[in-house]
């Protein structure tokens, strides 16, 4: 067990649910009568987790927008600045953290 490696593709390594959309991918590719790609096969793991990750990006940034605002409500415009642009740079944190792959970057404009 401790010479095993975890699976990798394109130099990143897979968790449970990116190896089981790769292998889903695969057999409805074989299923389909078609060759599974790898790269076509990548290309829908990173989207399916950047869209993940930007909704779980935007669940963070609605949770502590809300939460802070409920709190301190009334407030000044400067206050309720200050609260959005933490909220916005936490969850762009998360998002950057858990994104992958090359359309990371589309995703994290649409998030902005």
């Amino acid at each position: 067990m401790n010479r095993i490696k975890p699976k990798q593709l394109n130099s990143k390594p897979l968790n449970g649910e990116m190896l089981f959309n790769l292998a889903k991918s695969y057999v409805d590719s074989i299923n389909a009568g078609a060759v599974p790609s790898i790269e076509s096969s990548w290309s829908y793991i990173c989207k399916n987790e950047c869209q993940k990750a930007m909704m779980d990006a935007y669940q963070i940034f609605e949770k502590m927008f809300y939460d802070e605002f409920s709190e301190r409500c009334p407030m000044q415009e400067v206050e309720l600045k200050e609260i959005y642009k933490v909220a916005k740079q936490s969850a762009m944190v998360q998002f950057t953290k858990t994104a992958v792959g090359e359309v990371k970057e589309m995703f994290h404009t649409q998030l902005k």
